[in-house]
């Protein structure tokens, strides 16, 4: 298949709103694609709308900022479902389906945006050309399905793709015998009904599939095709009516119809299709408009499909690709021209180096590093499990790799070292039960390497929870200053953090521990109050609930008691965690009963479990995360959040290269301009 984006097209980032995009988009492969070395980076694909099937392609788009999904019902025919997903970040609440009723087809569907409307346009069961229109900017008119006539009423077969050349819907299909394809431009009259049209044969060019169609320039499209050979492409003037002739993209073979797109504001396009082996395997090309060779590359082997692909555009960065996985189920993957391990130098730099952390966001991670178990200690050790102490699915050199910027680290000491750990009181010994995750030694090597590496990027590591009988501060300040040096360690020499600009920060970590500060190694203090004489001052409401209801009451009163400002060391951190209740900690996680744990504990235990659902801190920042972008939104729109008291971390668990994206969007908006 070869996917085609035309200009104007494009597909919001419904990644955000998505419960699993969240919690799945775990690794980013950069990719370097471009002749001048223009960088994309792909996130792991995601299910979305998880009730959905469909054994044919499916269509993205978006018209009037809103956004919507076509596909089939999976069998031999099936109805027509269109869903409107709502804007940028409010799909998970405003989710509307309609199907086309008793209407079915063997075929996929696309979506096509003209100036005044939107189509779903397909095969009917009798090869014809069907189309509903919507009837509202949310909502489609199913009750009246409209047929296409054509001269001589001939039926088409295989699939239809579609662009819009001046206006005017052009399609492309293929004649209902075996090898022709076929175009046809079709108007609309005012109230978008569309009028009858006329097919031509596309000359002397051949497959067995349906071709994909994308918009050139105001009198060029190209079709892409595939043959025994491999794929092709021609170019058709629409002024003449005349067909190039066909040129390959090298080294391709598929038997799905391959898709072609314009991507990123430029002439080049993106070819993207299966190819012909039974692995499912995707592999991708791209070229300037008139290249006449290109060479494939295979994509990571978790981009499977037997289908189409389609590719819409999100902004001038960003792209969304969707996909059917093997399991009929409906996929998400982003891929974008910045790459996340270095998003401040190609987002900040050299543009905003001038400003300071108070007039930006960075994401930042809970518990940093406890994306692993290595360890428990406490009371209640048996009662320690992945369950009710990991916050976090990757480790630091991964989040640095996504994106993240700031860390939040408590450290203790476990079998001759140090860990980072997560446990109910600073000190293990005193705890009913806690855990020990990431080995500080790579945490440490990861951060060293990761500044080496990318010289731009900055990083925060803030230290807190101190256990002086297990492991003092001034031994963690000695380590630090020993693993990375003083040659990567920011030095602010009593400047405040308002006057420390981004470009004296590249290339260097500010590490600050709670109310510690150590001049020689280059440790500054931080604090978490209303007001503070510290080094850096963290401005921040935790929540400390498991229901997203108070969580949101919660910072939404937090941010309107700012909104004059803040004082001038105050960095303002987003606490975005559902915490789980102590039963949920001690006795939810713990599905079975431990002989090792105190028999009324275990009672408890199995009590608990019969009449509630396991829900780790996992799951519940999975729920929670989804409500992040779209209620950051609703609050700067309303002014809740403002110049004066915006957010410049945004502290999460499960943090990934979704937050990365967040944080690059508002850096764009006006309140961080």
């Amino acid at each position: 298949m070869v996917i085609i984006l035309s200009k104007g097209e494009g597909w919001a980032e419904v990644y955000y709103c998505f419960m699993k995009s969240i919690t799945v988009t775990l690794t980013l492969l950069c990719l370097s694609i471009f002749a001048h070395a223009q960088n994309l980076s792909f996130s792991q694909p995601v299910n979305f709308l998880p009730a959905a099937r469909t054994d044919k392609a499916i269509d993205i788009t978006s018209f009037k900022g809103n956004y919507f999904v076509t596909w089939k019902e999976a069998g031999p025919s099936g109805s027509i479902h269109v869903c409107y997903v709502g804007k940028q970040h409010d799909i998970r609440l405003l989710a509307k389906e309609a199907s086309s009723g008793i209407e079915k087809t063997a075929f996929a569907p696309v979506l096509r945006v003209t100036n005044n409307h939107i189509y779903v346009l397909w095969l009917g069961t009798d090869g014809s050309l069907k189309y509903m229109i919507n009837n509202s900017d949310t909502t489609f008119n199913t009750q009246a399905i409209g047929t296409v006539n054509f001269e001589n009423s001939p039926k088409l077969r295989s699939g239809i793709t579609a662009t819009v050349v001046n206006g005017r819907i052009m399609i492309a299909s293929h004649a209902a015998n075996k090898n022709d394809m076929v175009v046809a431009f079709i108007d609309a009259d005012n109230n978008g009904i569309l009028k009858p049209a006329t097919l031509q044969t596309v000359p002397n060019k051949k497959s067995s599939e349906y071709p994909f169609i994308v918009t050139l320039s105001n009198n060029t499209v190209r079709l892409c095709y595939y043959n025994d050979q491999g794929i092709y492409y021609t170019d058709l003037n629409t002024n003449t009516q005349a067909w190039t002739d066909q040129s390959p993209v090298s080294g391709s073979k598929t038997r799905v119809s391959p898709a072609i797109y314009h991507i990123f504001n430029t002439t080049r396009l993106f070819y993207i299709w299966k190819d012909n082996k039974k692995d499912n395997n995707v592999y991708y090309a791209t070229g300037e408009e008139q290249a006449r060779s290109l060479t494939g590359h295979p994509l990571p082997g978790y981009f499977k499909t037997a289908y189409p692909v389609a590719v819409c555009k999100v902004d001038a960065k960003k792209f969304v690709m969707a996909f059917i996985g093997s399991d009929q189920k409906l996929y998400l993957s982003f891929f974008t021209t910045y790459d996340p391990a270095r998003w401040m130098e190609d987002t900040l730099f050299p543009a905003k180096g001038d400003l300071t952390l108070k007039d930006i966001v960075i994401p930042g991670s809970h518990d940093a590093g406890m994306s692993a178990l290595n360890g428990t200690g406490g009371k209640q050790a048996g009662s320690i499990n992945n369950c009710n102490t990991l916050t976090q699915k990757l480790n630091i050199g991964q989040q640095l790799n996504a994106g993240i910027r700031m860390f939040d680290l408590r450290v203790g000491s476990f079998k001759n070292s140090i860990y980072t750990k997560h446990s109910s009181s600073d000190c293990m010994t005193e705890a009913m039960g806690g855990g020990y995750g990431e080995r500080f030694k790579d945490i440490l090597d990861s951060v060293k390497n990761f500044l080496d590496r990318n010289k731009k990027e900055f990083i925060i590591l803030t230290f807190s929870h101190f256990c002086p009988k297990e492991t003092s501060a001034n031994e963690v300040a000695d380590y630090i200053f020993q693993a990375l040096g003083k040659d990567r360690i920011y030095n602010n020499q009593s400047k405040s953090i308002d006057h420390i600009k981004l470009n004296d920060l590249a290339g260097k970590v500010i590490v600050t521990f709670e109310q510690y500060a150590s001049a020689d190694k280059l440790i500054d203090s931080n604090s978490m109050a209303d007001k503070s004489k510290t080094f850096l001052n963290i401005r921040r409401a935790y929540a400390a609930t498991n229901q997203i209801n108070k969580l949101l009451a919660k910072e939404e009163l937090f941010f309107t008691s700012m909104k004059s400002g803040v004082s001038n060391n105050d960095l303002i951190r987003l606490d975005w965690q559902l915490t789980q209740s102590s039963d949920e900690a001690a006795l939810v996680c713990n599905d079975f009963q431990d002989e090792n744990v105190d028999p009324v504990i275990n009672g408890l235990m199995l009590l608990t479990n019969v009449i509630k659902k396991n829900k780790s801190i996992i799951d519940m920042a999975t729920a929670g995360n989804k409500y992040l972008p779209a209620k950051v939104n609703e609050w700067i729109s309303t002014g809740t959040i403002n110049k004066n008291n915006k957010p410049n971390i945004l502290y999460i668990d499960v943090a990934g290269a979704w937050v990365t994206d967040y944080c690059i969007e508002l850096n764009g908006t006006p309140v961080y301009n």
